[in-house]
């Protein structure tokens, strides 16, 4: 959804205020964070069963330290936070539904879906989107672990996605089928390993290497390390893109031999 945000812009200029602004704001949100997180590293400020789980530190301080309004004001923005980012994900799989699959396949096998209206491309994102809404409130019915500890998990398999984002940007021998086989690694690792995990009723749940001695890592290293080794090799065995794919998204690289003009068409 963070990509989808950044290509509604019309132009480079778009970015300019934002690229100068964002070290500032991160900067305004980390630093505090950072300041809370070494003093609640300090003795005696967190109970050692609290200091014991990094991700009820906060929610310890807040509850101590906190009064009524700046609490109310701390969950206020923790909400908007959350609803912030539901709506945008929920806004880019519908997107996705729409033009990867129903548009893409459609028109695959009738000649008319070209000619689809927008408004009959918005209806149906719509009421996947109003379907994936419901599915996801029935799923919450049930007894389910803490929605901050499903986020590490959802997270993490965005994040096991992202040597296929950077190849796609920068590597000339990726292929289709190292692409596929990145994002079918990730997801059988996310699988399995979220299986191992109680499906996240282990909140403490974490990877040991097999090297050393007690050396423990979250979840997510394994997945990317999956991921990118599954679109390695199999990118590297199977057929490249051709060579007019490879000069459409890297110009500069184009053979003597093709005219300019086919680039840029």
């Amino acid at each position: 959804h963070l990509f989808q945000h950044w290509l509604t812009a019309k132009s480079a200029e778009s970015f300019k205020l934002p690229v100068v602004l964002h070290p500032v704001f991160i900067m305004i949100v980390w630093v505090p964070c950072v300041l809370i997180g070494s003093w609640a590293a300090s003795p005696g400020i967190v109970p050692p069963p609290v200091a014991a789980d990094p991700n009820k530190v906060l929610g310890f301080l807040v509850g101590e330290y906190s009064g009524p309004v700046l609490g109310g004001f701390l969950a206020a923005g923790v909400l908007a936070a959350i609803m912030s980012s539901l709506d945008s994900q929920f806004l880019c799989l519908g997107t996705m539904f729409t033009e990867d699959l129903y548009v893409h396949y459609r028109s695959g096998r009738d000649a008319t879906a070209s000619k689809l209206s927008d408004a009959h491309v918005v209806t149906v994102a719509r009421v996947f989107i109003v379907a994936i809404v419901a599915l996801t409130y029935l799923v919450s019915l049930k007894d389910m672990p803490r929605v901050f500890q499903l986020g590490i998990w959802c997270f993490s398999g965005f994040a096991s996605l992202f040597p296929l984002a950077l190849a796609a940007l920068y590597w000339r021998g990726l292929s289709k089928w190292g692409a596929y086989a990145c994002i079918l690694a990730a997801f059988g690792t996310w699988l399995y390993l979220f299986h191992e995990s109680q499906f996240a009723a282990d909140e403490n749940y974490l990877l040991t290497l097999p090297f050393g001695e007690n050396l423990q890592v979250m979840p997510v290293t394994g997945m990317i390390a999956a991921s990118t080794l599954a679109m390695v090799v199999v990118s590297l065995v199977t057929p490249k893109p051709p060579a007019a794919t490879i000069a459409k998204f890297f110009p500069e690289r184009a053979t003597a031999t093709e005219p300019k003009t086919t680039i840029a068409a």
